[in-house]
């Protein structure tokens, strides 16, 4: 008989935030696949759960992905989490759980806590909707091709963010996509959590120590209506050149250069 791979949601911060029934799948299972042995050693310890451990990260997903099959297969029960939240979001484990699909071999979820739902609860941002983006490509052309595919939803954008990249993420976002209204929240669910109000071209972030989820609001309709004409014309006839002028005005208004451009030539 084979076994079941169960995918376990685990606190983002606060050791409390663990519900009842992930509780009883942890102490329940043969084995726990982990991003990190250490890290999770952390919450077992925590709740006197002793289970063996296997390692399960990125780097080495395909490879640890054939090994718990390989013990699915035998009829060993799997639980499946991260260092934080919910696996398969940001986070490995999709390719396990497609491989178990499938293979017919049975996948059950434990869900808990998830840093983009919190986040949107604590943000005070006003949206029936909105799209989720994660943590952004590392390469440049990667990172290009997708925000100039997102840059026009109508509806707020969500980031993760590492601390060492806070200040480079904002600046490139800006830099992107004008100065759009941006609420930035620290350290869910721990002591320090925190919620800092800006924009993209200026919020001030008092401590960037801890994990960051980042949301970007589409600029309002007043903020739409603008007349580029005239902003064009007052910046070249106050010394800027037309070039530097037109780089200036899309990427405030988050514009096509083009565009932009080609009203320019008029004037």
């Amino acid at each position: 008989m084979r076994g079941i791979l169960y995918v376990v949601g685990t606190p983002i911060g606060n050791l409390q935030d663990i519900t009842l029934r992930a509780l009883e799948t942890l102490k329940s299972v043969d084995m726990i696949a982990c991003e990190d042995t250490r890290h999770t050693r952390i919450l077992l310890d925590r709740y006197e759960i002793k289970k063996p451990l296997v390692s399960y990260y990125k780097q080495k997903e395909r490879e640890g992905t054939e090994k718990i099959v390989e013990e699915l297969e035998r009829g060993v029960n799997v639980a499946l989490v991260t260092d934080a939240g919910t696996p398969c979001i940001s986070d490995p484990g999709a390719i396990l759980v497609a491989k178990c699909i499938e293979l017919g071999i049975e996948v059950q979820s434990v869900p808990g806590p998830s840093a983009v739902a919190t986040a949107m609860s604590v943000a005070g941002v006003y949206s029936p909707r909105f799209a989720f983006i994660g943590f952004l490509p590392e390469k440049k052309g990667d990172k290009d091709k997708l925000i100039d595919e997102i840059k026009g939803y109508d509806l707020p954008l969500v980031f993760y963010c590492a601390p060492h990249d806070l200040d480079r993420v904002i600046g490139y976002l800006y830099e992107k996509m004008g100065d759009r209204p941006l609420t930035v929240v620290k350290e869910l669910t721990k002591l320090h959590e925190t919620v800092y109000k800006g924009r993209l071209g200026n919020i001030e972030i008092l401590n960037d120590k801890g994990e960051f989820v980042l949301i970007v609001e589409p600029l309002q309709k007043e903020e739409k209506d603008i007349d580029v004409e005239g902003e064009l014309r007052a910046l070249i006839e106050g010394g800027t050149r037309k070039k530097e002028a037109v780089k200036m005005v899309s990427t405030k208004y988050n514009l096509p250069k083009n565009d932009v451009y080609s009203i320019a030539v008029k004037l």
